[in-house]
């Protein structure tokens, strides 16, 4: 089903005690992953992070009995499908228990038609935004889940401030918890992340060129998640354009980012997707997802040192 299915099944009060949630937008997953887990309303939730995933442990979760709790959830998030198998078993000790599986697969644009009919009518796949008045309503619904009272005019002119990137958007929310917000805050408050300031760190770094001084200003009025986020995005966009040119021996710009780019832009992205080998794309992505994970997870983390170190180590990846 497609967003709209899943937000009509939100508002039924038989929700299926399993779901999938996938697609080009991680924006919509992690919004939806909350609007699912304040549905079921469970007493115990065991979240799986990504490689963390250990198959034994989740399913000794849902299978055995808990003198604490009757509802429990178990959270998987994962940037590359699980077994067949064991997604099979999960899902069966959720059909005859008070047990609920909730999968969100990251970074998956394709069609996953085998998950699709391992999960039934359960699943959902979302898209980018196509449109500013998708990601208005989409900024609301994150609005509304952070209790904030915005006017119109403010939810526009936040989406615009950060060039309609709704991660941006919605992280800079978080400021306003609890509060009402109009356009007058939003521009006194909202920083968005610059884009030459960002463009010239990434062209540095993928040069191999020292760029202490461009992290530094960069991360003075940017959200550390927002950041690695953006950085992620564009790796993973030249490592596309890497692959289909090592499969296909071309690359199809219209098929990869669905326009066509200049073709001095056409021939930048190339430069930059083939000077950067396999092994290091692995490399990148295991730090960048790590890196997040940290940012979550650890309160006690001071943000910005950490990030810095975070962006140091991805210089010398590049650099060996």
């Amino acid at each position: 089903m497609y967003r709209k299915d899943l937000q009509n099944l939100l508002t039924k009060s038989d929700f299926p005690h399993f779901f999938l949630l996938y697609g080009a937008d991680n924006f919509q997953i992690e919004l939806y992953a909350n609007c699912i887990k304040k549905k079921w309303d469970v007493d115990e939730v065991f979240q799986v992070f990504f490689e963390d995933y250990d198959y034994a442990r989740a399913n000794d979760f849902l299978a055995l009995s808990s003198l604490f709790s009757e509802k429990k959830l178990l959270e998987i998030k994962c940037s590359k499908k699980l077994s067949t198998k064991e997604l099979k078993n999960l899902i069966m000790l959720c059909s005859s228990r008070e047990n609920f599986l909730l999968v969100e697969l990251y970074d998956e644009g394709s069609k996953q038609n085998e998950l699709e009919k391992i999960f039934g009518n359960n699943f959902a796949r979302f898209f980018k935004p196509s449109n500013m008045k998708e990601g208005i309503e989409l900024l609301t619904m994150k609005a509304k889940e952070l209790q904030i009272t915005l006017t119109q005019n403010a939810l526009f002119l936040l989406l615009k401030n950060f060039d309609e990137n709704l991660y941006l958007a919605a992280a800079e929310l978080n400021k306003f918890q609890g509060q009402s917000v109009d356009e007058a805050m939003i521009e006194k408050y909202c920083y968005s992340l610059n884009g030459a300031n960002f463009e010239s760190f990434f062209e540095k770094l993928l040069q191999k060129i020292d760029c202490k001084d461009e992290i530094e200003r960069l991360l003075e009025n940017t959200n550390e998640i927002a950041l690695i986020n953006l950085l992620y995005s564009n790796f993973y966009r030249l490592f596309k354009i890497a692959l289909y040119a090592k499969i296909y021996g071309s690359v199809d710009f219209k098929e990869l980012l669905g326009y066509i780019p200049p073709v001095q832009v056409r021939q930048t992205l190339s430069q930059q997707a083939f000077n950067i080998r396999v092994e290091q794309y692995k490399e990148i992505f295991s730090l960048l997802l790590q890196s997040e994970y940290e940012l979550k997870t650890q309160s006690k983390l001071i943000k910005k040192e950490f990030l810095l170190s975070s962006l140091l180590k991805l210089s010398r990846i590049l650099k060996a």
